[in-house]
This record gives C-alpha cells, sequence and structure tokens, in this order.
C-alpha cells in the first residue's frame, strides 16, 4: 500500500497503488484513432467525386476532430496527476488540477459533440430533401449546446468553488449545484438527441425504390455513420 496523500489513510483492503490509467488510455487512444480514421476516410470518400469541394459539415467534422484530440490531451495530463487513482493517493494541488482539467473537458464536450452533430445534420440536408425535422434536431442540439455552456459557468459561484469545495471545506466560500445530477441530465439528453439523430433518416431511406434488403443496407451505413 503506497502513502496516503491528503484525503486521508485508505479505507481498510484498499490499495492506495491500484490505478486505472491503462483502461483510461487505452480508452482515448483508442477513439482517437477511430475518429481520426473516420474523417480521413471521409475526406477519401468525398475527393473521388470528380467536382468534389468541402462543405460545411467537412469542416465542423474537422472541428470536432480537434475539440477530440484537446479532450484527450486533457484526459492524458490528468493521469500525470493521478486521475484514475484512490483520491486518498491524491494531494490537494493533483486534486485541484484534475478537477480544473474536468472543468475544461466539460466545456471542449460542449464543443466537440455539438460540432459532430451538426455536421451529421448538415449531411443529411445534402443528400435529403429534408427541412422541419433538421431544423428540429438542430434546436435541440444547439438548445443542449447552450444549456451545457451556461450551467458550466454558473454550476459554481465562485467558479473555483468547483475544486476548492474539496480541498479547503473548511475555508472555502460558495455554493455549487448538484453536479453529479447535472452530468446524470446531460448523459440522458445527449442519448436522446443520438436517437433522433439516428431516426431522421430512416423514414425517407425506407421509401427509396430499391430492393428491401439494398434499403436496409443503407440504413445500416447511415446508422454506422451516425455512431
Amino acid at each position: 500500500m503506497s502513502a496516503s496523500g491528503d484525503f486521508g489513510p485508505a479505507p481498510p483492503g484498499v490499495d492506495l497503488s491500484e490505478n486505472q490509467n491503462g483502461s483510461m488510455l487505452g480508452a482515448v487512444i483508442t477513439l482517437i484513432i477511430l475518429g481520426t480514421l473516420s474523417v480521413v476516410l471521409r475526406i477519401y470518400a468525398r475527393t473521388e467525386f470528380k467536382k468534389f469541394r468541402f462543405s460545411i459539415d467537412d469542416y465542423l467534422s474537422f472541428a470536432a476532430l480537434l475539440f477530440a484530440y484537446s479532450l484527450g490531451i486533457c484526459v492524458i495530463i490528468s493521469v500525470k496527476y493521478k486521475n484514475g487513482h484512490h483520491v486518498q493517493a491524491l494531494t490537494k494541488q493533483e486534486f485541484t488540477v484534475i478537477w480544473k482539467l474536468l472543468y475544461a473537458h466539460v466545456m471542449l464536450y460542449a464543443f466537440c459533440v455539438t460540432c459532430t452533430k451538426t455536421s451529421i445534420i448538415l449531411f443529411y440536408k445534402r443528400i435529403f430533401n429534408l427541412r422541419y425535422s433538421l431544423y428540429f434536431a438542430m434546436f435541440f442540439i444547439l438548445g443542449y449546446f447552450i444549456v451545457i455552456i451556461v450551467t458550466v459557468n454558473v454550476a459554481c459561484d465562485p467558479i473555483p468553488y468547483f475544486w476548492e469545495q474539496y480541498t479547503d471545506p473548511n475555508t472555502a466560500v460558495g455554493s455549487c449545484i448538484d453536479i453529479p445530477k447535472f452530468f446524470f441530465g446531460n448523459g440522458i439528453a445527449a442519448v436522446l438527441i443520438d436517437i433522433m439523430i439516428l431516426i431522421i433518416p430512416i423514414p425517407i431511406t425506407w421509401k427509396l425504390q430499391m430492393p428491401k434488403t439494398q434499403r436496409l443496407a443503407v440504413i445500416g451505413i447511415l446508422l454506422l455513420g451516425s455512431l
């Protein structure tokens, strides 16, 4: 068992040397590679057309990838400061850095998912004769973005209380909303919007004049691309 940090000794039976570094880094690196490959393949497929030119949805996919890189960097830096370890193994300085990175991570995440979802919606607009359903989806996507950005910036008053309530509980002054409930609600909203985006192209694709197996294949490709 390693030495304790600034948050007290470890509970009985807990080894403070245990960590999730491998799992965290493995997940981040895998997703970054998959994201990069998907954008590269997208560019390759688009350049096969003779009259090719980049569209807004392409630029948004590039922006989303850059934000994804930034998210990955946040996680990698946080691992250096013992993110993935038991809290009892952390110093107050390490905990503060991790929570500052978490704050930045949520902001970057909002930009990343908004660029990604908007890129998909504009892609649908390019290939399908859809208007109102796409406007409806964009309303929720932009609303989701605004809610995250505003909530994160007003969740704690003052903002440093986000981490100071844990590092200096006896001297820190401020207030926060219920952060776990916010993240839980954020996750539910994200899933519902994803489902809505997945459903949008299905009705019009199903009406295409082609064999049923081909329609199912096209729907499958669109669903895979949306994921």
